[in-house]
């Protein structure tokens, strides 16, 4: 579809992601219903800025019935504890991203055992991709972007950093079954 051919009635000066100008050849960028939903266009060419979701990595590692957890070093929720997760960069895998953030995090090392499920909605930048995992060695200690990392039992955790954390632990204790949904969304 050209860029002309679209619906133009919703426009503004500034756009959703903070970008002006177009990548492409510097033109002014401006908001456009697209595929009916808002997006970026130039102004001149036809390129459009698909504003995409990150895919996010981590794992539920777990040792002796107990789960690890490191606290936030860094905003947002700077202090609260989550899993071990990062940005997929291009040429990893999902699993090679879980298994890497668990060892930069919380100097441990896992293998993984299953995937848990993928979680998103429409309001999130990220797309989690989320792992079960046991640590097979090292102590959990906070690296990187931790202040600290721990072993948890489940049933006395600290709070956790991001609401979509509880849902994963209730994926996690809830009894599995043959055709157990893998995609869920992060807010029920």
């Amino acid at each position: 579809m050209n860029i002309s051919e679209t619906n133009t009635s919703h426009t503004t000066s500034q756009t959703k992601s903070g970008l002006k100008f177009c990548p492409k050849c510097a033109n002014s960028l401006e908001e456009r219903i697209l595929e009916g939903k808002a997006r970026q266009a130039c102004t001149v060419c036809d390129f459009v800025f698909y504003r995409d979701p990150k895919p996010v990595a981590g794992v539920l590692a777990l040792k002796d019935q107990k789960l690890l957890l490191i606290q936030r070093g860094n905003e947002p929720k700077l202090g609260l504890w989550s899993f071990p997760t990062g940005y997929i960069d291009i040429g990893d895998t999902p699993a090679e991203t879980a298994v890497r953030e668990a060892k930069e995090e919380a100097d441990v090392d896992v293998e993984l055992d299953e995937l848990l499920g993928v979680y998103s909605n429409e309001s999130r930048t990220v797309v989690l991709i989320i792992y079960v995992g046991r640590i097979v060695a090292g102590t959990p200690a906070g690296r990187a972007e931790a202040l600290d990392a721990r072993l948890f039992v489940p049933d006395a955790l600290p709070e956790l950093a991001f609401d979509h954390d509880y849902h994963i632990l209730e994926d996690l204790l809830r009894p599995k079954t043959d055709s157990q949904q893998t995609e869920f969304p992060i807010n029920k």
